[in-house]
């Protein structure tokens, strides 16, 4: 996944995935936990670059159009 929109568009398909039990629970939260942790990770960097005073675009939350 390359941004959030893709991210978004991939935990749909972990849920729907496990609703069809095609993956386990355990797959599903580890999926959720990777996504966590990106999510965390452009947090951090959105706040660091805050504190900062710079404004830098990060690639991760950038949406196409």
């Amino acid at each position: 996944m390359k941004n959030t929109t893709e991210l978004r568009e991939e935990l749909g398909q972990v849920f729907q995935d496990l609703k069809d039990k095609k993956i386990t629970v355990k797959e599903a939260k580890s999926f959720c936990s990777l996504a966590i942790a990106n999510i965390r990770s452009a947090s951090v960097e959105a706040d660091y670059n805050k504190f900062l005073g710079k404004v830098k675009e990060i690639n991760f939350l950038k949406t196409p159009k």
